[in-house]
This record gives structure tokens, C-alpha cells and sequence, in this order.
């Protein structure tokens, strides 16, 4: 590990002493988390190169509503071994401070290892990432303007109390006539993650979703090429945080 007090790196190495995983978060990242550390949103989603490596973004919001980026990371897998390792690297350069809440995608890997390393941070489930899987799963019936997606919908946002999300799921599953019932029972078990009543305990700040990390992908996509070499991915990277962070002078003007 190597620590200034402007950039802050962690790699990891295999025994082939080969870079298998890297950390970082400058010093705009540490201070930003500093101030506004008590919700974000962890994405992988997005394939950096030949390989498809994925990079690994925390992302929050600042007083403007405005998107800060609290550190990154360039993964060799998705296994939950190498998530243990990010987020502890990630809480070390932070003081060992944690969220009061951090909403990801529906990953077994991702949930293990944050039940390790920060079992006191309330984990929630990226409502955008669900309904995706609902359509993947479910087909027609997630569709825009179906009487079933409107029901879900109200399953997850509208209610205010648990035994009215009760009484509306079990009327959604009697109602429409479905032959594998798996993924709903599934996501029904993690109710406590999405669904509104469930969440009331939970600090968010009125976020549900890792929407901010889609923003920052559709912006890197632009930018990143899959034949990039390690300089030029840290260069392209810079140059789009750069210009997010230009959007925050520009609210704070």
C-alpha cells in the first residue's frame, strides 16, 4: 500500500506477484466522503476492457444533489473473496468509516462480502436492477403499462405498513397467473432490502437505486476503449471525473 496525502492506492497480487486487483481514491474522493459518507451506491456493471474486467465505482451525492465519487477499482473477478478485499481496502482509505447504507445490485458475492466487512451498514437493492430482472424473468408481464408492473411497483414504493405490502402481494400472485413463481419468491425474501415499508429504519436520502453509477458508465463509455492499455484507462478516467466534477463547480457557483 501506498498512501500520500493526495492519492491513495491499494493493489493486490497473486502468486506470481501479478496485479490482480487495484484500489484507488484521490484526495477529492477522501474529502468528499468525508462530508457526505452516509449513503452510496456500489456498481460493477461496467466492463473495462478486452477482458471485461470490471470497475468498481462508489458513488454518493453531495448537498446539490450533484453525483461525488468516493474511490475505484479495476477487479480481476466478482468472486466474493475479491469484494471482501475492495471493501476493506475502500474503508481503510477512508479512516475506517462506514455508510449507514449502501444499495447495490442483487449479487450473492457482493451481499456475503458486505456482511462480513460491514455488517452494521444497511444493505439495500438497487430498485432499477430489479425491475430489469423482473423482465428477464417475468417477460410480458413487466411490461410498460401492465396492470402487474403497476402492482409491483406498489408493492415496492406505495405502502407504508408491513401488513398492507402483505395483503397487496398476496392479491398480485393470486391474481395473475404464473407458472414459475421462483424469482418473486426469491425477491420477496429480500423484501427488507426494496420494499418501502420495510426500509423505514434505513438512512437513505431518498436514494433506491445505483442509477448515478449508470450516469457515470454511459459517460465512460464514451471514452474507454477495450484495447486501452493501464496509463491510458487512469488518463480517460480522470478526464470524465474531471468534467463530473465541473458540473459540481457550476451547481455550487
Amino acid at each position: 500500500m501506498v498512501q500520500n496525502p493526495s492519492f491513495h492506492y491499494v493493489v493486490q497480487l497473486d502468486i506470481e506477484e501479478q496485479i490482480t486487483n487495484i484500489f484507488w481514491a484521490d484526495a477529492k474522493m477522501i474529502i468528499d466522503y468525508a462530508h457526505f459518507a452516509d449513503v452510496f451506491s456500489f456498481d460493477t456493471t461496467f466492463g473495462t476492457n478486452k477482458e471485461f474486467r470490471p470497475l468498481a465505482v462508489f458513488i454518493g451525492f453531495n448537498h446539490h444533489r450533484e453525483m461525488v465519487i468516493f474511490g475505484a477499482a479495476l477487479l480481476y473477478d466478482e468472486t466474493a473473496e475479491s469484494f471482501k478485499w475492495l471493501f476493506e481496502s475502500f474503508l481503510k482509505a477512508h479512516g475506517g468509516r462506514k455508510p449507514k447504507s449502501i444499495f447495490t445490485d442483487q449479487d450473492l458475492a457482493i451481499a456475503k462480502a458486505l456482511a462480513e466487512v460491514m455488517p452494521e451498514t444497511w444493505h439495500g437493492l438497487c430498485t432499477w436492477h430489479i425491475m430489469q430482472n423482473g423482465i428477464k424473468k417475468l417477460g410480458n408481464l413487466m411490461k410498460d403499462g401492465s396492470l402487474f408492473l403497476r402492482d409491483f411497483k406498489d408493492c415496492m414504493y406505495k405502502y407504508e405498513n408491513e401488513s398492507e405490502f402483505e395483503e397487496a402481494w398476496n392479491k398480485m400472485i393470486q391474481t395473475y397467473t404464473m407458472k414459475d413463481l421462483s424469482w418473486l419468491n426469491g425477491i420477496y425474501k429480500l423484501k427488507e432490502k426494496w420494499a418501502n415499508c420495510y426500509m423505514k429504519r434505513a438512512v437513505t436520502l431518498g436514494m433506491r437505486s445505483t442509477q448515478l453509477s449508470e450516469s457515470l458508465n454511459g459517460d465512460l463509455k464514451d471514452y474507454l476503449k477495450s484495447n486501452l492499455n493501464m496509463d491510458d484507462f487512469f488518463e480517460h478516467f480522470e478526464m470524465v471525473v474531471g468534467q463530473k466534477r465541473d458540473k459540481e463547480l457550476e451547481a455550487e457557483y
